[in-house]
């Protein structure tokens, strides 16, 4: 892999080389790199989907009146749906990876609980593309995301619109 650093960067690179010096001795920066790959994917899976090396004991009897997905939910729903778009339309599953979100089956509006039951993970053009069959054109705020007919996910084009969710 080859790519274009900043001097601000590059600056950090070395920093980061010299205080490694112990384990690293020859400042290899594929090492550095893979360790900072894995300490940001940690991170973010953290924020993201509620991944923990211990996770806390949660009560699973108790329904969330709220739109907050605890992250024990998180945790199942991402498990269970394999961090992929559960939409299954006439060609099969939306393979779609990025830009995923947690959708209500029965939407949180009418009543839909906050559970692992209840939610799947949907790519933001199929989340949308449900709310809008679900409460109509005229109630859904967002910019109806289009979609590629030749494939199971949304066009890289309507996805290239979207910022990030969560």
């Amino acid at each position: 892999m080859q790519f274009t650093i900043s001097r601000e960067t590059h600056e950090k690179l070395r920093r980061i080389q010299d205080l490694l010096r112990h384990s690293i001795p020859d400042g290899d920066a594929a090492q550095i790199f893979d360790r900072a790959l894995t300490l940001l994917l940690a991170d973010i899976e953290k924020k993201k989907v509620g991944a923990a090396s211990k996770p806390r004991p949660t009560e699973k009897s108790r329904a969330s009146r709220t739109r907050h997905v605890p992250a024990a939910v998180k945790r199942e729903v991402w498990k269970r749906d394999g961090g992929q778009c559960a939409f299954v339309g006439s060609s099969g599953r939306c393979d779609e990876r990025g830009f995923l979100e947690f959708h209500h089956r029965k939407p949180f509006a009418s009543g839909g609980p906050t559970t692992a039951d209840n939610l799947e993970l949907r790519c933001r053009a199929h989340n949308a593309y449900e709310a809008e069959l679900f409460f109509g054109p005229f109630v859904v705020r967002e910019e109806r995301a289009e979609f590629d007919p030749t494939r199971s996910g949304p066009s890289p084009d309507a996805m290239a619109r979207w910022e990030p969710f969560w």
